[in-house]
């Protein structure tokens, strides 16, 4: 558990922080990148960017929030303490969709090619948070007598590094949906991918979290959104498969 890399003075360099910025830069690259491969204005694309990391960030805190509402009642400065952490990814994702989806409708934009283009880089910035998320000593998991098994000063046990478990998940997934944006497919495809594999594997590593309440059935609340998340992928595949009608463009080529 490393949540300060190091301070001087009244500067603190958070190890969540940074591992989350890094996750947005990255973000941020590799969606620039292949918006220029793909002939896409890139600084409209920068633009979009900008915006829905702003709003995910935002709505992924006020959703921590809205789950620790009696803890920060009684500590409000500490809502703006995001360096300790406390993002809820589900919140940031409810955000970040209204977003582009507003954004898309504003800009006469195919509202999945813009989503598609984006969520292999959403992955690569899920699995630098959560390592950041591993540094801080949040979101770990059950107890565990397996020899990787984290010992954290705050608990009495071992327990599994979930954290690194969604990380390692993640990469793994944006390595995928950057194959599949490879072979062009039709819009819908690669966000249906995102949402369909992500779900199941945040259901099954849900059961192995030791952070998380268990209320709806004796579920978690992001393993009852997973099923949501899940459902709405397989949606999007069946649409693009069976159901997709015109092939809108997505962004004008530059002038």
């Amino acid at each position: 558990m490393i949540p300060e890399l190091f301070s001087f003075g009244p500067i603190h360099l958070h190890s969540y922080g940074l591992l989350v910025a890094i996750g947005v830069a990255s973000a941020i690259y590799f969606v620039k990148r292949n918006a220029q491969i793909q002939g896409l204005k890139p600084d409209l694309v920068i633009d979009i960017a900008t915006v829905v990391v702003l709003v995910s960030f935002l709505a992924a805190r006020l959703f921590y929030v809205a789950l620790y509402f009696e803890y920060f009642l009684k500590a409000p400065l500490e809502i703006f303490m995001i360096w300790k952490g406390g993002l809820v990814l589900y919140g940031g994702w409810l955000g970040g969709l209204l977003t582009f989806y507003l954004f898309a409708l504003s800009k006469q934009i195919s509202f999945l090619r813009l989503l598609d283009l984006f969520v292999p880089a959403i992955a690569v910035a899920q699995g630098f948070g959560r390592v950041g998320c591993f540094l801080n000593g949040c979101c770990y998991g059950t107890e565990t007598e397996l020899p990787w098994g984290i010992k954290y000063a705050f608990l009495a046990a071992k327990v599994h590094p979930t954290q690194l478990y969604e990380s390692l998940f993640c990469f793994a997934l944006a390595g995928f949906l950057f194959w599949i944006t490879s072979k062009q497919p039709k819009p819908g495809v690669i966000s249906g991918f995102h949402f369909l594999f992500y779900g199941v594997g945040r259901f099954f590593l849900e059961f192995i979290r030791g952070d998380q309440s268990r209320s709806f059935f004796n579920l978690t609340l992001p393993q009852v959104m997973s099923i949501f998340i899940v459902t709405s992928g397989i949606i999007l595949l069946l649409k693009a498969y069976y159901g997709y009608g015109s092939r809108s463009k997505l962004l004008h080529r530059s002038a």
